[in-house]
């Protein structure tokens, strides 16, 4: 059986303790439900040659990824191949996916077959800066934990045809990552 009056006492001194600790303790602290971009220390990006504390800076891109999900696609009502639909996985210091804010250089290339760098002439190149906080969550895709990006081309992209896609991706709080696949349209 519990005490009640013992019950309401305790309840009443840890009400009067939480009150006066109130300022004191959290030291003018507020609770605040801003979205992370409208945070006065994310309007200004760290500069490069300032380094990521530890152990935050295991949590940064330490490798990027072209995701298997990526391939050409059409974009519009007119059907034909128009683009290139690419997902990038950003990779942490332990292995999982994770959030990249600096800019993207995708670059589409021709596939040379029965040589020893099968990279051939340089088709088209794209650039995306996901630096600013609202562009970087457009892109990111919280299902597949990987940012999307629709790469239209004037043209359509034949059926069949093999091509190697390069990503560059540089960052003011990271060294400069690359990845680089090979796929065939259509696929």
């Amino acid at each position: 059986m519990v005490n009640r009056s013992f019950t309401s006492a305790a309840s009443g001194m840890l009400l009067a303790a939480l009150i006066a600790a109130g300022p004191a303790g959290c030291k003018g602290a507020k609770f605040d439900l801003k979205a992370p971009w409208d945070h006065p220390a994310a309007k200004k990006p760290e500069p490069a040659e300032k380094r990521v504390p530890e152990p935050i800076h295991l949590l940064l891109p330490q490798a990027i990824r072209i995701h298997p999900f990526t391939g050409t696609r059409t974009f519009d009502e007119a059907g034909g191949v128009k683009g290139i639909d690419v997902r990038i996985e950003a990779i942490d210091a332990y292995g999982d996916a994770t959030k990249a804010f600096g800019k993207f250089h995708f670059a589409l290339h021709h596939y040379r077959t029965g040589t020893a760098s099968p990279k051939g002439r340089r088709i088209a190149t794209w650039e995306e800066d996901l630096l600013e906080p609202r562009k970087n969550l457009l892109h990111w895709d919280n299902i597949t934990r990987t940012y999307k990006f629709k790469l239209q081309w004037y043209k359509p992209i034949p059926v069949g045809s093999r091509f190697i896609l390069v990503v560059n991706f540089a960052s003011p709080f990271t060294q400069r990552k690359f990845a680089e696949r090979d796929f065939i349209s259509g696929q």
